[in-house]
């Protein structure tokens, strides 16, 4: 309030004292003599009053801009009018609690940008105009070089997504679900859900876009259907063939002895190999259905090994071939099924025979593993041992290598049925593998031969729950 505002306010409240003074001179109850200079001592007096009042609320009418402006303040000290002194403490505790609530935002927005960028699915958020204005961690390694402001489309091209975007943010659904296939060193199939973020979001935050990862659960269906087309493709041919001599001796060989003895031995060697696929399949689906819960036997790997090779020598003398069991550890006890791990090594030296070399030499060792892969170290075990089983044979390409434990898939399908082979022998020891904890890896060279390692902890360890 300016000097001339005082001046005229203070005349304004002058006033009515004034009326009162004049109305007392009216009556006789005071003369002039006593009005006149009543009157200036009463302005006086209003006018210093008013001062006092007008410059304690211009005081605390300060420091209420100074809160205002979010600027450091302290309330106005000596403030003598009780209305403006309980004005500027309503005004400490109001800035006071602004504080606090600002102070809870900050965190609250701090714990969802946390929460925000620890979501292992990735999400964006976009504006009216689909620009990006937020992202977590996990939406920069799905879209390289995401930044604030770049339009969407630099990183979505699906039609259809874009499309179902535009949908949602012209009103005409709220929520819209698609999904969309990303195509870089491999495929990978994405969920997207496409939701409106109310009006008030700020920032014209307008989208919010969630990206699930199918990836695996498609994976899951191939092999689903895979396998149970390759399954019905492997018992398909030798029940053709028992079907068509069958059929044969019924029709034409039906009283010619010599095709019967021919067809015989035929009959039986496509029945073996159904019988064997058909105990595959069975013992593979048992190892899975038992994979997540661990071994708690003690197993002498030692004692095993050389079980399965006593069982194996003569089928790797009909081939001139020498097995051997090199063991370099002075502990070989582990915790297992100790009916699993002689199917286990059962597995690797038949195969081992099957496909190496005549007049070669299998060598089986068993020793510490200094410097287990990664996959095992993550376990933190504190000693870990290795059963090697190497073979003299042809080898395989390194193309082939990740693929040999997939449920029946042959390097050279046909050499595999003539050895007897189902195409789940490897699928088997890897599951058998996980459920013992350890880990398999293959190494070979073409030419030189194939090495297959399986990696166990000792027994005395503790087991940590199997980590997928």
């Amino acid at each position: 309030m300016t000097l001339s505002h005082l001046i005229f306010a203070s005349l304004l409240y002058t006033l009515p004292g004034a009326v009162v003074l004049l109305v007392l001179v009216l009556l006789g109850f005071m003369d002039w003599g006593a009005f006149l200079p009543v009157l200036p001592v009463l302005y006086l007096m209003v006018f210093w009053i008013s001062k006092a009042i007008m410059s304690d609320f211009r005081r605390v009418a300060a420091y209420a801009r100074t809160l205002r402006d979010l600027e450091p303040g302290e309330p106005p000290q000596g403030v003598t009018v009780g209305a403006a002194a309980e004005l500027s403490f309503l005004f400490t505790q109001l800035n006071a609690a602004h504080l606090r609530n600002g102070e809870q935002l900050q965190a609250q927005a701090k714990a969802n940008t946390t929460i925000l960028n620890n979501l292992p699915t990735p999400v964006l958020i976009l504006n009216g105009d689909r620009q990006v204005k937020g992202f977590n961690q996990s939406a920069t390694r799905l879209f390289k070089h995401v930044l604030h402001g770049q339009d969407v489309t630099r990183h979505i091209h699906d039609p259809i997504v874009l499309d179902c975007i535009d949908d949602v943010l012209g009103g005409k659904d709220a929520l819209a679900e698609t999904e969309m296939v990303v195509s870089a060193d491999s495929q990978r199939f994405y969920d997207v859900l496409i939701a409106r973020l109310p009006e008030t979001a700020p920032d014209d935050m307008s989208l919010v876009l969630t990206f699930s990862d199918l990836t695996e659960l498609r994976k899951m269906e191939q092999m689903r259907a895979d396998f149970a087309a390759d399954a019905g493709h492997e018992l398909r041919t030798p029940l053709t063939v028992v079907l068509g001599i069958i059929e044969t001796l019924q029709g034409v060989g039906r009283n010619d002895p010599k095709a019967l003895e021919s067809f015989l031995p035929v009959m039986r060697d496509q029945a073996l190999r159904m019988q064997r696929l058909v105990e595959d399949l069975l013992s593979l689906a048992r190892i899975e259905l038992n994979e997540n819960t661990p071994p708690e036997g003690e197993v002498d790997l030692q004692h095993t090994l050389n079980k399965v090779v006593t069982g194996l020598e003569v089928k790797a003398a009909e081939k001139n071939m020498r097995l051997t069991v090199e063991v370099t550890c002075a502990d070989t006890l582990t915790t297992g099924d100790e009916s699993e791990l002689d199917q286990i090594f059962q597995n690797l030296v038949d195969n081992a025979i099957k496909y190496g070399n005549a007049d070669s030499t299998v060598t089986i060792a068993l020793h510490p593993a200094d410097d287990p892969p990664p996959a095992v170290q993550r376990h933190q075990y504190k000693q870990v041992i290795a059963v090697s089983v190497s073979d003299q044979g042809e080898g395989i390409a390194k193309e082939h290598l990740p693929r040999l434990t997939e449920r029946f898939y042959r390097v050279d399908t046909a050499r595999s049925r003539a050895v007897g082979g189902t195409g789940l022998g490897l699928a088997i020891v890897k599951h058998l593998v996980q459920r013992h904890r350890g880990h398999l890896s293959i190494d070979s060279t073409p030419d030189s031969g194939t090495t297959f390692t399986v990696y166990l902890p000792l027994r005395e360890q503790d087991r940590p729950e199997l980590r997928l």
